[in-house]
């Protein structure tokens, strides 16, 4: 067998060329880190309103916060900007270019930060290594009337809107938000997690990588998760949930449409009708029925368990079946079809409809009794 032969001069330029280039990179992050210069400041805007029903405001790099205060006529924008320079002239040049612009249009206000693009960079060797203008942003502090509307788009930074009637759409790219004492309300998040209180219409909230938590919402309620866990409470409205990957709980609620891929989901102090279908995960409903309704509730694998604090009037028709897992019930129930993994019969009046199924799990349906 023939072996190739390596000349050892050869070998030996490479890992020299190798070396040199390690230590020309770590050279010239220290070197830069050496010469990096820090600035700060904070300024402010006053904007009279002049007719204006929506404030919209973008920022690509930075935190953005919009207040609603009562009795204020005008919009008050407070700004800080931030910069790493490779030295302070640059750290000048390129913190004089970043700014905020104010534009109309019909009765739209818009506020965006306008930032240095690549060319108005250093094009120094050592600059463009260690990529130090990474660093700059501007962070918006912006108090408005409470009625008028908002519309936030941000790349990267966090968002917080708080005490605003008006209605509200936030879209983030990356970073947490958190909204307070809000109107309609539409968030979509890309990623980060989504915080949602006292709201006082209707909410959509959606989040491709992040945990979701909604309290006090007086409309119905939407959301929609790719991957985090999900947390709602004191929802006065209906509920329309979907998750790809992880845990949902919910207390309060009126009625359930729940889908879901991977992952347990638990409905507590429910009102009305559930329709929850699951592809993987456990589903369990303790409800209070306040009128006739019907439950769905079923799942590929895992256990499926409804529990009805309240006795539903007019009774209802049940049907449960699982592939493999045992059936378990205290109802005042007449049976019309029985088998090991299958019951079919009726509760007083048999008004509503009740239907568990599972391929994979137990199932478990119970009432007070009377």
């Amino acid at each position: 067998m023939n072996m190739r032969r390596i000349r050892p001069e050869i070998s030996s330029a490479r890992a020299a060329l190798r070396g040199a280039a390690v230590l020309f990179l770590f050279l010239a992050f220290a070197a830069s880190a050496a010469l990096a210069y820090d600035r700060e400041e904070t300024l402010q805007k006053r904007l009279p309103l002049q007719g204006a029903k929506r404030i919209i405001v973008t920022n690509s790099r930075g935190d953005v916060k919009v207040i609603g205060e009562k009795g204020r006529s005008d919009v008050f924008c407070e700004y800080t900007k931030s910069i790493r320079g490779r030295d302070q002239d640059e750290a000048d040049r390129l913190f004089n270019l970043m700014d905020i612009e104010v534009a109309r249009a019909g009765s739209d206000i818009t506020i965006s930060v306008r930032y240095p693009d690549r060319s108005d960079r250093d094009r120094n060797i050592l600059a463009m290594l260690v990529q130090h203008y990474a660093g700059l942003s501007v962070d918006l502090n912006i108090a408005v009337p409470p009625e008028i509307g908002v519309e936030i788009v941000s790349a990267s930074g966090d968002i917080e809107l708080a005490s605003m009637l008006g209605a509200a759409m936030i879209t983030s790219a990356s970073g947490d938000v958190e909204a307070v004492g809000v109107g309609d309300l539409k968030v979509d998040v890309s990623s980060g997690d989504l915080t949602v209180s006292e709201v006082s219409g209707k909410a959509v909230l959606s989040s491709s990588s992040g945990s979701i938590e909604a309290h006090a919402i007086k409309g119905a309620l939407s959301v929609r998760s790719s991957s985090g866990e999900i947390i709602l409470s004191g929802l006065a409205g209906d509920l329309a949930v979907e998750t790809s990957s992880g845990d949902v709980a919910v207390d309060g609620v009126r009625s359930v449409d729940y889908s879901g891929t991977s992952g347990s989901a638990r409905f507590t102090g429910v009102r009305g009708a559930v329709t929850a279908i699951a592809t993987s995960g456990d589903i369990e409903v303790d409800a209070t029925p306040e009128l006739i309704a019907n439950y769905e509730m079923r799942t590929s694998s895992g256990q499926v368990a409804l529990t009805f604090e309240r006795v539903l009037k007019g009774g209802f028709a049940l049907k449960v079946r699982t592939t493999s897992g045992d059936i378990s019930t205290t109802l005042p129930i007449t049976v019309t079809k029985v088998g090991r993994h299958y019951l079919v019969g009726v509760v007083r009046e048999g008004k509503s409809i009740v239907l568990l199924e599972t391929a994979s799990g137990d199932i478990d349906v119970s009432e007070p009794e009377e």
